[in-house]
């Protein structure tokens, strides 16, 4: 095999922003344009078409309501998506180079990643130029709490990047299930408006946690924790914790199956 330099990890995080956004002028475009464009038609469609309202919203309009959750949620499932094609997309390179495999998935989540993030800061800052009243003290927990989105988006990669190598349907089932995992979590609604017995269902929903929490430090100034507090993070490290160990394992057989 070729050994590679000790920044492999930068380099192909390098590689994979320039592949996917900075020598692609429409995957540039789309990285600001598409959630945009997104959010406008999700905009006219609950406040215009079914008139929506966000219950205790304390003067929070729909708009910020939705963009502080909604840019999260695509940083998340875009990362995920293009990450487990990620071993099947670069082939070329298992067996070839001197890399620990698992780099190549988790270096697609940490491209995707941050250019979304990029763009969701900028967000944020035309809520605020437009009378949004953020609350910027919320931004100092709201970092952990993106970093352990990104943790969590990197332990989905490592299970469906590796089973995508032994289970090609992979790549056609989830990007449906992304849509279905979408809806189920309270993005375009408050968990609120739901009955009782779908909003004790949706607790066992981690994004759920997530874009609530994003809200709360952002929107409402809302610092209060609790026990899901505890159990979303110490899950979400197990889950990486068990893909890691899973994508190791599996990765000897790579070669077999690409």
């Amino acid at each position: 095999m070729i050994p590679l330099p000790d920044n492999v990890f930068r380099q192909l995080v390098s590689r994979a922003i320039r592949r996917d956004y900075l020598e692609n002028v429409t995957g540039f475009a789309l990285l600001f344009l598409q959630p945009l464009m997104l959010l406008a038609i999700y905009t006219f469609v609950f406040t215009t078409i079914f008139e929506a309202r966000i219950p205790n919203s304390g003067g929070i309009g729909f708009v910020p309501y939705l963009a502080v959750a909604f840019w999260p949620w695509i940083a998340f499932s875009e990362a995920v998506l293009k990450a487990s094609g990620s071993i099947s997309a670069n082939a070329a390179l298992i067996g070839k180079v001197s890399i620990p495999t698992e780099m190549i998935p988790l270096s697609t989540v940490t491209a995707t990643f941050g250019m979304n993030l990029a763009g969701y800061a900028a967000v944020l800052l035309v809520l605020a130029l437009f009378g949004t009243p953020l609350q910027w003290v919320g931004i100092l927990p709201a970092i952990p709490l993106l970093a352990l989105l990104f943790l969590f988006a990197c332990a989905l990669a490592l299970w469906l990047s590796a089973l995508q190598v032994f289970i090609r349907d992979v790549s056609q089932v989830l990007p449906p299930l992304m849509t279905f995992w979408f809806f189920a979590t309270p993005i375009l609604y408050s968990a609120s408006l739901l009955p009782p017995s779908v909003a004790a269902v949706m607790r066992f929903n981690p994004m759920s946690w997530y874009v609530e929490k994003l809200r709360a430090f952002l929107l409402f100034g809302d610092y209060r924790l609790g026990l899901a507090d505890l159990a979303v993070p110490l899950l979400t490290l197990l889950l990486l914790w068990a893909g890691l160990r899973f994508f190791r394992r599996v990765g000897n057989h790579f070669e077999d199956f690409l």
